[in-house]
């Protein structure tokens, strides 16, 4: 009795304590945000494959295109691949030969060719005598190469197509615009070349003006 004597105070200081923090968590204010007990990852990465940098921003597969060169099997189908210089020289032969056969493979060579190769294909392809031989060198024309455009109208003057000289005569380049007008005074079309220089005060109409008259 006098040990229960001793435990009646804590126990009511206990009891009354109790009903204070059930009193406090009935009126406390509770959130209405769910409770996060587990989190699920959105996309997982294996982590045995190391991706390459340029791979993180792919949105599909890549495709490589591969430039081949088949124009070489229309001379002979077993000649298998060449390389630049060997390519060089059968351009300078189709160029030699000149039929419509030769330009055929001209052209198909000027779609395929690059650089030096496709400025070879159009010099050869002006000394051929074929319809194909035109609209492939309005194509070149037509090229922001300046050697390539050149090599166009080079071809054309020994062609006299004069629609196509008379536009390159207002070439942005000096040295097509000279060609294009050495190509109309080869085709004795002067009238045209003064035609297009009548209010032309510019450097460059008074440069072709002067070959014009060392020409004549």
């Amino acid at each position: 009795m006098l040990h229960v004597g001793e435990l009646l105070v804590p126990g009511i200081i206990l009891g009354v304590l109790g009903i204070l923090l059930i009193g406090i968590a009935h009126f406390w204010p509770q959130s209405t945000k769910p409770v996060i007990t587990a989190v699920s990852p959105v996309e997982t990465v294996h982590l045995g494959a190391n991706p390459s940098p340029s791979s993180w921003n792919q949105t599909g597969p890549v495709a490589f295109m591969s430039h081949s060169i088949t124009w070489p099997a229309l001379v002979d189908p077993d000649a298998g691949e060449l390389d630049e210089g060997e390519r060089r020289r059968v351009l300078d032969g189709l160029g030699i030969v000149g039929d419509a056969w030769c330009a055929g493979i001209l052209s198909k060579a000027f779609d395929e060719e690059e650089g030096e190769l496709r400025v070879a294909a159009i010099e050869s392809l002006g000394q051929c005598d074929a319809e194909i031989v035109e609209p492939t060198l309005e194509r070149a024309y037509s090229s922001y190469v300046v050697a390539e455009r050149y090599a166009a109208i080079d071809g054309a003057s020994r062609r006299a197509d004069i629609p196509l000289l008379e536009r390159a005569l207002r070439d942005t380049d000096g040295t097509v615009a000279l060609a294009a007008a050495y190509g109309l005074h080869r085709a004795k079309r002067d009238d045209l070349i003064d035609s297009a220089l009548a209010h032309r005060t510019d450097p460059r109409a008074t440069e072709i003006r002067r070959v014009l008259q060392i020409l004549t």
